[in-house]
């Protein structure tokens, strides 16, 4: 069985295994879960970053119209070709390298990266979220139990202070949604999925491309904005999710992408629920269209509604973020994926899961049925 390389580290495959988790293992009584991801996605966002690069210098830059478009292909490909050759996550690994260094509280930590040649799958080994995403959106119907109002606030000052984090490690995330806000056994919210993630230059936190899920997504995102702020994004997002926990729905729905796009872009914003000044005020604020003007996370820490009239009290910016991470060596970017050579554990996990999820999927089904007969 594959060993991780910290020496404390040593794992056996467990019995639990949660959503979109494929196994679980004990780190000396502390578990912790696996999760996968397909390396053809991973090599069509290496795609998409080559094809950015090529517009901004070279053949691309040189050419003009189709010729232009064509050349950056051509070259865009090549040099895919050669870089992958030698190594097929060289796009990644600084990105995976700065996770496996990440400590917040709120974060889910990455403890190890696992390369599966044989599968052509990279496999994640994680904190274990025991409970699951914070709310769980109906896909039909666009919408999800509403928390209350005081499991809104607490669940949304941790994400606030995990997204705080990750900004001051020049980190943005964008993919922020209810889905990817897993809970703890002990009720601790951690930040999860950071696949669509990117870490910007020191102190600049500007973003190019469309990523993440269009119903989260910041408006200027969607309007093909050639660079936005990473951060004012990532607020947008956030304000998006608060909406959800509160409301149960979407500010902005829509039943297609184009449909969906169009209406952040323009659409009303519309409270359904019993008023609340502070509230309403803050989620205004943060779904402010205009990225220049709209609230800021230092400015959201001191926001009533977060402070509750004063009652309530984040950490200090020095306290949450004390523990910045020292920019990565050429070594831990090196030696961040490591190799599986007996995939056996794997196999167990990912069969225990699909039983797993048919249990859910079923019981879910009768629950479902039986509301509906009543």
């Amino acid at each position: 069985m594959y060993k991780v390389t910290d020496p404390k580290i040593k794992y056996t495959v467990a019995a639990e295994v949660g959503e979109d988790i494929h196994g679980v293992m004990v780190i000396e009584n502390y578990r912790i879960a696996m999760k996968e991801y397909n390396k053809a996605g991973l090599r069509r966002r290496q795609q998409s970053e080559l094809l950015r690069s090529s517009r901004n210098s070279g053949p691309m830059q040189r050419g003009r119209g189709r010729g232009g478009m064509f050349a950056a292909r051509r070259a865009m490909m090549q040099r895919q070709q050669e870089l992958e050759a030698e190594d097929p996550f060289y796009l990644i690994k600084t990105e995976l390298a700065v996770s496996k260094k990440l400590q917040h509280p709120n974060l889910v930590r990455v403890h190890e990266v696992l390369n599966d040649n044989e599968q052509d799958i990279l496999y994640l080994v994680i904190d274990l979220c025991q409970n699951g995403p914070v709310q769980v959106m109906d896909l039909e119907s666009l919408t999800a139990p509403p928390l209350s109002l005081s499991d809104a606030h607490k669940y949304f000052t941790q994400a606030l202070l995990g997204v705080e984090y990750l900004h001051e490690n020049d980190i943005v995330h964008r993919d922020l949604k209810p889905e990817n806000l897993l809970l703890t056994s002990d009720d601790t919210l951690k930040i999860a999925d950071f696949g669509e993630s990117i870490v910007t230059a020191h102190n600049e936190d500007k973003i190019t491309g469309f990523s993440g899920t269009p119903a989260f997504a910041a408006p200027e995102l969607c309007q093909g904005v050639a660079e936005v702020s990473g951060e004012a994004a990532d607020v947008w997002s956030l304000g998006v999710c608060l909406y959800m926990f509160v409301y149960g729905t979407l500010p902005f729905p829509g039943h297609t992408v184009y449909e969906i796009l169009d209406i952040i872009s323009a659409g009303d914003l519309k409270f359904p629920g019993p008023y609340n000044e502070q509230l309403q005020n803050l989620l205004e604020r943060m779904l402010e269209r205009c990225p220049e003007t709209r609230i800021t996370i230092a400015e959201i820490r001191t926001h009533p509604w977060i402070t509750q009239d004063g009652t309530f009290s984040l950490p200090s910016k020095e306290e949450n973020c004390h523990s910045v991470i020292e920019p990565v060596t050429q070594d831990e970017v090196n030696n961040t994926i490591k190799h599986i050579y007996d995939i056996t554990p794997v196999i167990i996990a990912v069969a225990k899961l699909r039983r797993y999820r048919r249990r859910i999927r079923e019981k879910l089904e009768r629950e479902k049925l039986e509301a509906e007969q009543q």
